[in-house]
């Protein structure tokens, strides 16, 4: 990845996380959903965005929702970026389960 696209990559992850989490506050009510990364293509045409969803029973559910107001959120996100970034990119919402590996892990070495 190049040096601009990280640039990029960082500056869509710090917009959008705090804008995801007040939009989310409305459609996801009591679930806490945090952005862990943001990975730009090289074109900039796509940014796959990891999410971290916390308090929900399906979270795959919770990420279709966020994924079905995906438009919106995009809109959102280039009124606040728009001037630094010329080309909005496509979202794609990702589960990150790293979180969930984690608790595996310690539940399994506390079993030990």
């Amino acid at each position: 990845m190049s040096l601009r696209t990280e640039k990029i990559s960082r500056s869509i992850q710090r917009d959008i996380a705090p804008l995801l989490s007040r939009f989310c506050q409305r459609i996801l009510p009591g679930q806490l959903v945090t952005v862990i990364e943001v990975k730009a293509t090289a074109d900039l045409g796509l940014a796959k965005v990891y999410v971290s969803i916390l308090n929900s029973k399906d979270k795959q559910k919770s990420l279709n929702t966020i994924e079905s107001k995906n438009k919106q959120i995009r809109q959102e996100l280039a009124q606040v970026i728009g001037k630094r970034i010329r080309k909005i990119p496509e979202l794609n919402f990702y589960l990150d389960e790293t979180m969930d590996h984690a608790e595996r892990i310690n539940s399994l070495l506390d079993k030990l």
